[in-house]
């Protein structure tokens, strides 16, 4: 298996080219008008990009799955039925969120803005403090809500949320504070951090909330760490992980068309939008929750051998 140096080596040069993919994203949105507010294409090119590049870096958490069982339970004799056991887990906690989400929409909304913010962070992993990285990932969620904040009042409507306005509120303070931090320690965080802070501030302010959110999302938050699952689990090439990630990409986008359908009732844009954020809520957090499980068991022989 790569070491972990060696992995974040890597990525550390991935970083730099998914910026210039992502540079390249927001000049083609800006050409295409897509600074006005959504409409028909911004929609689609959200849904496109979540469903084609977005939602496959989550497909792979069954093999970290699979390593966690190896790791904490090296003697069991029924290693598939473990897994059944975590996945039967994993969708139990999502749709545990889906009700809350249901019954509790602007805790639910919370909470996953929250969880976002600290999951965008690990997009620095290797490269940043712990402090840089928390800022990282409230500028990407934040930035939207200072320079758009009608076009994020309406999303947030849409996601059953009666009042959006504590949520703009609380967002300019933090946006604030952590580009104060960036700013203060702008010496220590190197060009290419700097340089993608300045990326996240032209998305957000020159293109509507959705497209910012594909340029990001899809351009480099889900390469990024596609790129790092391939390493960490040794996948050779494209066909193999896409045999990996189909079956689990297919049954999420099941899931998805009857969400979709069940909300049909709603407004086409309404039930869209519904669908792909309140969706992706209720997968960021299991999704979590295992990339900390399988990065603490990856750290774990480099602890050991320090002691």
């Amino acid at each position: 298996m790569t070491s972990i140096n060696a992995l974040r080596k890597g990525t550390g040069t991935i970083r730099g080219r998914l910026l210039w993919l992502m540079a390249g994203a927001i000049v083609l949105a800006l050409l295409s008008r897509q600074g006005e507010s959504a409409g028909v294409m911004s929609l689609s090119v959200l849904t496109v990009g979540v469903a084609l590049l977005g939602l496959p870096h989550g497909a792979f958490d069954h093999l970290t799955g699979a390593r966690l069982i190896r790791h904490y339970r090296p003697d069991t004799q029924h290693p598939r039925a473990c897994l059944g056991l975590f996945m039967t887990g994993y969708l139990l906690l999502s749709l545990m969120l889906l009700e809350c989400w249901y019954h509790w929409s602007s805790l639910a909304l919370t909470l996953f803005l929250l969880l976002s913010a600290a999951h965008f962070g690990t997009d620095w992993r290797g490269g940043q403090r712990l402090i840089h990285r928390l800022c990282w990932g409230v500028l990407v969620i934040g930035l939207p809500f200072v320079w758009r904040p009608d076009e994020v009042t309406d999303i947030v409507r849409t996601l059953a949320v009666p009042d959006p306005s504590p949520f703009i509120e609380a967002a300019r303070p933090m946006v604030a504070l952590a580009l104060s931090i960036v700013l203060v320690g702008a010496r220590r965080e190197g060009a290419m951090f700097l340089l993608a802070i300045g990326l996240l501030l032209l998305g957000a302010i020159t293109l509507n909330p959705l497209i910012y959110f594909v340029c990001y999302f899809c351009c480099f938050h889900s390469p990024l760490h596609l790129g790092a699952i391939r390493h960490e689990h040794g996948l050779s090439g494209r066909r193999q992980m896409l045999a990996v990630a189909a079956p689990v990409v297919l049954m999420t986008w099941f899931g998805a068309g009857v969400g979709y359908f069940w909300m049909s009732h709603a407004h086409v844009s309404g039930a869209l939008i519904k669908t792909i954020f309140i969706g992706l809520a209720c997968l960021t957090v299991p999704h979590m929750l295992v990339e900390w499980l399988g990065e603490r068991i990856a750290h774990a022989p480099v602890k050991a051998a320090r002691g």
